[in-house]
């Protein structure tokens, strides 16, 4: 499960990825913190439920779990994220002639995000801005360039949107083991949205 999860999630694009080998799943985590000028360690544990999900045995199993996770991830974007539009591509007649577009309208509302997925056309955009910077990714949602402070990630099929956010905006827990029944592979995972998330519109 860890080798799948890598080739959808890989490149940072988020850090709370866990992987455990139960449901209800317990999670521990230590959190360094600077209290009174000492450094101390902060333990947490968090349970999780995790939902069943049956993928099809036909074809490649990796391919379909990766398949089925990324339309819940999306799914949970579009849901759980503020959204907001800004005109760029369709800006009217007069408009064009007065003011040429400037992807620095676009990069302005990032906000200081950690990453964005985002589509090609609008990548096409950002990518003739000098501070891109390109970069090779590898997973599913493939991480192309960094703009700035902001990783920028790419996912086929994706209209002109942009889901942004912080590395700590996500939360996966994904157990290990898996099951096979006459319907199909029974795995079990929760995405969980946190703090942080945006979703732009560009018209």
């Amino acid at each position: 499960m860890e080798k799948t999860i890598d080739t959808l999630f890989g490149n940072y694009l988020f850090s709370n990825i866990y992987f455990v080998e139960s449901n209800p799943a317990k999670v521990e985590t230590i959190e360094i913190m600077k209290i009174d000028s000492e450094i101390k360690e902060i333990k947490r544990e968090e349970t999780f439920n995790l939902l069943c999900h049956t993928i099809d045995k036909s074809g490649l199993p990796s391919l379909n779990i990766r398949e089925d996770i990324k339309k819940c991830f999306i799914s949970k974007l579009d849901l759980e994220s503020p959204t907001t539009k800004i005109k760029y591509f369709k800006r009217g007649f007069i408009k064009t002639l007065l003011r040429k577009k400037n992807p620095n309208d676009i990069v302005d509302s990032f906000n200081g995000k950690d990453w964005i997925i985002t589509s090609d056309e609008i990548i096409s955009e950002l990518s003739s801005i000098g501070d891109f910077e390109y970069m090779a990714g590898y997973s599913d949602i493939r991480l192309v360039g960094k703009i700035r402070e902001t990783l920028v990630f790419k996912i086929k099929g994706l209209e002109n949107s942009i889901y942004m956010g912080n590395k700590d905006s996500i939360t996966t827990v994904f157990n290990k083991s898996m099951t096979e029944d006459e319907n199909g592979i029974v795995i079990e995972y929760l995405i969980q949205t946190n703090d942080g998330l945006n979703k732009i519109i560009v018209d």
